[in-house]
């Protein structure tokens, strides 16, 4: 469970991240200390976790131990540069904000490569980065209604653009999971058939509750939270979005889990 974890952590950390950009700085510095300080917290229980109990040397994952060494430098540097990143936001050195989250990013993206299972290394940087976009979406649009008591001033532009971003990364990630139940990616689980047969074994079910939390449940509460972004009413918004997000979170972690236990990146 360890890497169930670090995989889900790191890749909420990752997708806030990814969303500042679409921000604007309207909504204030504390918006943005507050997101990079939770991308750098869920990046530091990760990392914890894995260190705590592979160490430094263990092949826990990518190719054996040297492999597991540049993954953990990577994210090591990941959250170094989110740390700075937080604080140039927070005295104003606005030179190095820019740098700092690319910096964040890249080194962010070079640890899902290396974090990918290496049969399917395509497929399972495609699974990893659709994940990253909506975990960030869900979190960042939650977290946007809330600065709207804040921020009096803050347009409603800027929730309703996140709300477009969380459709078009349900969109992305519903596609990937797609192509992954319709392609031959694991021995145990050849289509989208045995899938269904398989709806009573251990892993069977938790693919379909993957499916049903995870896809299905924010695909349905997705028209609601449109309405209500577009009346302006973005208390009742972010109250579906807490929803959004519950169940965005269940479903990722069910397919963190699937990855590690039954090779299936879903």
């Amino acid at each position: 469970m360890t890497l169930v974890f670090f995989l889900f952590l790191t890749h909420l950390g990752l997708g806030l991240l990814a969303m500042l950009p679409f921000v604007p700085d309207r909504a204030g510095t504390s918006y943005f200390k507050f997101c990079s300080a939770s991308a750098a917290l869920a990046m530091t229980a990760g990392l914890g976790l894995l260190l705590r109990r592979y160490g430094t040397t263990a092949g826990a994952a990518g190719p054996g131990a040297s492999g597991y060494r540049v993954l953990l430098l990577t994210t090591a540097a990941c959250l170094a540069f989110t740390v700075v990143y937080n604080r140039a936001r927070h005295f104003s050195w606005r030179r190095l904000q820019p740098v700092s989250l690319a910096g964040s990013l890249l080194s962010g993206a070079a640890a899902v490569v290396l974090g990918a299972p290496a049969p399917d290394l395509p497929l399972g940087v495609l699974t990893d980065l659709t994940s990253i976009l909506l975990l960030g979406a869900a979190a960042s649009a939650m977290v946007l209604g809330h600065w709207y008591l804040v921020v009096l001033d803050l347009p409603i532009t800027a929730l309703r653009r996140l709300t477009v971003l969380l459709a078009v990364a349900l969109a992305l990630r519903t596609g990937a999971v797609g192509l992954v139940l319709a392609g031959p990616v694991h021995a145990g689980f050849a289509d989208a058939r045995a899938v269904a047969a398989g709806l009573w074994s251990p892993d069977g079910v938790f693919v379909w509750m993957r499916v049903l939390f995870g896809l299905a449940g924010p695909l349905s509460l997705l028209w609601f939270v449109w309405k209500t972004v577009e009346i302006r009413a973005t208390q009742s918004a972010t109250g579906i979005l807490y929803v959004e997000l519950f169940l965005v979170l269940a479903g990722e972690l069910l397919a963190k889990y699937l990855r590690v236990a039954a090779g299936f990146p879903l």
